[in-house]
């Protein structure tokens, strides 16, 4: 009885710390993590290969896997003075992730006392990472590869500046206070049009699985061709992975009208098919067969009027107005928002990836941005109207 009534009644939690690392030091440390976790994964892919039975010297496969991280970072090469600008979006995606996790971390981690913190840390973050990326350019510079110093410099700060800075204000509780910093309607433009660019996303994504379903006996036949051997097939495999949403974005840019390019002179757009000879890559085996004529094709530029429906119904609803004029205004806006964007994306996933012909490779960027503003901005502004007006009516009958 006498150890019951000397047990505590409440149990009290532990208390974490309070951070006192300073934010810019906390996103040194970050963004340092991130370039060795991406570099330490390229090296190790290319030595592996090498280890495998690739020829060259082992210095080659360090500087072949350090130039990898660096075209995933978008800095590009030149190879025997031909300029390489295509980006694998896969891995852009995968060093943009890191950016922002570590960033996350250094903005939880940290003493941050004001909005001045958060800049310095920030723009530490982006010099440090695009510091080290001419690092890595000065180090792996041959006569005959190099990557540009100047964008080795720019893109990797820029990647770190949007998605390290994102994760650092997130990570440090201020996101959704810079956020309703914004007037209402940037607001719900950005809402609207970030939701109506996921859908077009969504619809190239099933667009490109519906096409590698259908297509992977070629598929598979391409890669059996190749004979590359077991690693050299996972290569092949991971190569073609990291490839991924360069495809689903360019199967957005053929079902917006624009298409894309494999090559100068060549065209994947409903109604226009004509390609000339390609590489015997894989994932090249998804590409539609025949002259684009099939009816089906021609409606899918259905799709982005009814992406630009979702941004503008999304923008209303998250941030209602009164009459079907001002909603009409909200929608547009949300769609123009999101079509202007998703156009951008697909310029990401367009570029140079040889000599010849083989220098404009990838979506129709202008051409899709300028279609997809325009689909997205009437889907959006008809069915924001109609969605506000349709609710007025029910409120008129409710009160009668």
């Amino acid at each position: 009885m006498t150890d019951l009534l000397s047990r505590p009644i409440l149990r009290v939690r532990p208390t974490t710390p309070t951070p006192t690392r300073p934010l810019v030091l906390s996103a040194l440390i970050a963004v340092a993590s991130s370039a060795a976790v991406g570099l330490i994964g390229c090296l190790a892919v290319s030595v592996a290969v090498w280890f495998s039975g690739g020829s060259g010297a082992f210095g080659s496969a360090v500087r072949t896997g350090a130039l990898g991280w660096l075209v995933g970072n978008g800095s590009g090469l030149v190879v025997q003075g031909t300029p390489l600008t295509a980006i694998p979006v896969g891995l852009l995606v995968l060093w943009g992730w890191l950016l922002y996790r570590s960033g996350r971390w250094a903005g939880a981690h940290s003493l941050v006392r004001s909005w001045s913190d958060v800049v310095a840390g920030v723009g530490a973050a982006a010099v440090a990472y695009g510091g080290a990326g001419v690092v890595v350019a000065t180090l792996t510079s041959t006569e005959t590869v190099h990557a540009g110093v100047v964008r080795s410099a720019l893109a990797p700060a820029l990647l770190a500046l949007l998605l390290g800075g994102l994760g650092v204000v997130s990570g440090c509780g201020r996101a959704g206070k810079l956020f309703d910093l914004l007037p209402e309607e940037v607001r719900a433009g950005l809402v609207g049009g970030a939701t109506g660019a996921a859908v077009m996303l969504a619809a190239g994504g099933v667009l490109f699985t519906a096409s590698l379903v259908v297509h992977f006996s070629d598929v598979v036949t391409l890669a059996e061709g190749a004979r590359a051997g077991v690693l050299g097939g996972l290569v092949l495999a991971l190569l073609g992975a990291l490839l991924v949403p360069n495809a689903v974005l360019s199967a957005g840019a053929f079902i917006a009208g624009p298409g894309f390019a494999l090559g100068s002179g060549t065209s994947v757009a409903p109604g226009d098919i004509h390609l000339d000879a390609l590489p015997a890559f894989p994932l090249l085996g998804v590409l539609p067969q025949g002259d684009g004529s099939a009816w089906w094709l021609s409606a899918l530029i259905v799709l982005p009027v009814l992406a630009g429906a979702v941004a503008g119904v999304t923008a209303v609803r998250r941030y209602p107005v009164y009459g079907p004029d001002h909603a009409a205004l909200r929608g547009g806006l949300a769609g123009l928002v999101g079509g202007v964007g998703f156009g951008a994306l697909t310029a990401l996933a367009g570029g140079s990836v040889g000599p010849g012909r083989m220098q404009d490779v990838g979506p129709e960027a202008w051409g899709t941005m300028l279609v997809c503003a325009l689909a997205f901005l009437l889907g959006g502004a008809v069915t924001a109207a109609g969605v506000r007006w349709v609710g007025s009516v029910r409120g008129r009958n409710g009160d009668s």
